[in-house]
């Protein structure tokens, strides 16, 4: 299950599958305008996981994890970075920086 708190999002260990919608404010996004979702398990870490998004409607995307990228996350804590791209070109990062917390099931 995903929940989010503010910036930070976070996710029960092993969860796939699941629907997060991830809405875009502060610009509108338009026909060839893309996002990149980018996971490292620390600040200027290597990338564990790059997810690219170019399907936008109503400046929203939905982040869904498969199985084998959920096995990626074992508890603990990441960092994430949401990136805007027009046309392939580099525009602005819209979250440079946030946190993913996985949490045990329990």
């Amino acid at each position: 299950m995903w929940n989010v708190s503010g910036t930070t999002l976070i996710m029960t260990e092993g969860d796939y599958g699941i629907k997060l919608p991830v809405t875009i404010s502060g610009t509108t996004l338009a026909a060839g305008d893309s996002v990149k979702l980018t996971f490292k398990a620390k600040q200027n870490g290597d990338e564990l996981l790059v997810k690219d998004f170019d399907s936008i409607t109503d400046n929203t995307v939905d982040l869904k994890l498969t199985e084998s990228e959920a096995a990626l996350f074992p508890v603990g804590s990441y960092v994430y970075s949401l990136d805007w791209y027009q046309d392939g070109n580099f525009m602005c990062n819209i979250i440079p920086s946030a946190i993913l917390k996985v949490v045990d099931k329990a």
